[in-house]
């Protein structure tokens, strides 16, 4: 069978690709991104698909890293493809975060991912990760330490990233590569063992074909194969849970009701911890054996707060346990009342309308997510924004300010939640803490003639 046709019955298969797709290709110039490129580019014809490209430049080796980025700007220029090019010091951002070489360039790679599909709206981030990839991915895990879940290896599809080579070998690339008369770059570290996967790629598998199995990928592959499919039923199992107990809130914090949290089985429990921490992790992988057991031992010894891997964190309040990524919400946009507003940092649309005073309009309001205001009063431009220092504003029907901080305190919203909290500003200051009360300057009364009334919803 076609490489093509492979990569095209597999996406059926896995729901991986749909048409008219917009999909960004990690490209590193060698030969498995350059084929998968490739084929995604003839796919493209068929499917009406908007391919682009990204190459990262980690300064690892310099001169090489220069030779690659120049190879892959040709290459896609050849295709009609748009390339994305970053760069960053990957040596120096380990020794200042104390973290290992190959775990913060992947951490860096994610991050430009993340940040190119929310900037361009790509629907979907292509990785040519391939079946021998998967092989030395399920060895590696056993090696350091896995459960069941781990032998299921590389996923094929998890939010927007999709690996549609996972049913292809590197011998069926290599011949691709040939066939197609492709040119690649060759990267000399795959060659140095020192570095764990190319070890297990170079040396611990041709021993393991030597002496004990030949066909030992095949083996691991049926493996995660078997697993995978009890995995899905169990998974189902802890969905139902999920959906019983968990919430999630509009800066994609999880909130975990601890009282029925405890009464689950511990199985349930740490798949629960596991499948929350995976999806708030910068690099969405699942979090080690060690730190669910931390997180165990935090809850059980009464532990308010946990620092955990992958820029996550754990707190408890009151009867809630808390997971949440380290990075605080900041955000700022114009708000424009004459167009619906789409805060994408909290999926909140926020529309407004002009109307005349009323009685109606005098009346108070029980829906805190719709602010009434005199236009009169407001002072443009208005900004939709997060809490700034210093910020301050007068309650509705009282006299001085007060600081915004010390307000959320008095209502007893937690310090976790605060960065979640968004505000109307104008030039004199903010108006409306959108979800919790008004300013006095900005009321409605009986000499108001122009009302602007906004409303904000969460994006279903």
């Amino acid at each position: 069978m076609d490489l093509l046709q492979k990569v095209t019955s597999f996406s059926n298969k896995k729901n991986l690709i749909q048409k008219k797709d917009s999909i960004l290709v990690a490209l590193s110039g060698g030969a498995d991104s350059v084929v998968l490129l490739h084929l995604l580019t003839r796919l493209s014809l068929k499917w009406n698909l908007t391919i682009s490209a990204v190459y990262l430049n980690h300064q690892l080796r310099k001169k090489a890293s220069k030779q690659e980025e120049a190879f892959c700007q040709t290459l896609c220029d050849s295709l009609g493809v748009e390339l994305h090019l970053a760069s960053v010091d990957i040596k120096a951002l380990a020794q200042k975060n104390k973290t290992g070489i190959e775990e913060t360039a992947r951490n860096q790679r994610y991050e430009l991912f993340e940040t190119l599909a929310n900037e361009y709206g790509y629907d979907k981030v292509a990785l040519g990760h391939h079946q021998n990839d998967q092989v030395e991915t399920i060895l590696f895990r056993i090696i350091r330490g896995t459960g069941k879940t781990g032998l299921k290896g590389i996923p094929a599809l998890r939010e927007m990233y999709i690996r549609p080579m996972l049913n292809i070998s590197k011998d069926e690339i290599l011949a691709y590569v040939s066939s197609k008369k492709l040119s690649y770059c060759e990267d000399k570290t795959n060659n140095q063992s020192h570095y764990k996967r190319n070890y297990i790629r170079n040396k611990l598998i041709p021993l393991l074909k030597t002496n004990l199995n030949q066909s030992v990928e095949k083996a691991i592959l049926n493996l995660s194969e078997t697993v995978s499919e009890e995995e899905i039923f169990l998974d189902s199992i802890v969905a139902k849970n999920i959906k019983k107990i968990v919430t999630s809130t509009v800066g994609h914090k999880f909130i975990i009701e601890k009282t029925q949290f405890l009464k689950c089985d511990r199985w349930v429990k740490r798949r629960i911890l596991r499948d929350l921490l995976s999806k708030l992790s910068s690099t969405k992988t699942f979090p080690t054996k060690e730190t669910i057991d931390r997180i165990d031992n935090a809850i059980a010894s009464s532990d308010k707060a946990l620092s955990l891997p992958h820029k996550t964190e754990m707190v408890i309040v009151g009867e809630q346990i808390v997971l949440f990524s380290r990075k605080s919400l900041r955000f700022k946009q114009k708000f424009n009342f004459t167009e619906t507003n789409y805060l994408k940092a909290l999926d909140y649309v926020v529309t407004s309308k002009l109307k005349k005073n009323s009685s109606q309009s005098l009346k108070n309001n029980k829906n805190n997510m719709i602010g009434r205001f005199d236009l009169s009063k407001i002072c443009e431009p208005i900004y939709i924004r997060s809490v700034e220092d210093g910020d301050r504003f007068c309650p509705l029907g009282m006299h001085g300010t007060k600081k915004i901080g010390d307000y959320l305190i008095d209502k007893k919203i937690a310090r976790v939640f605060r960065d979640e909290i968004v505000v109307m500003a104008d030039k004199n200051g903010v108006f409306w803490i959108i979800g919790h009360q008004i300013d006095e300057r900005v009321k409605i009364d009986y000499n108001t003639t122009r009302v602007l009334e906004i409303e904000t919803k969460r994006k279903k």
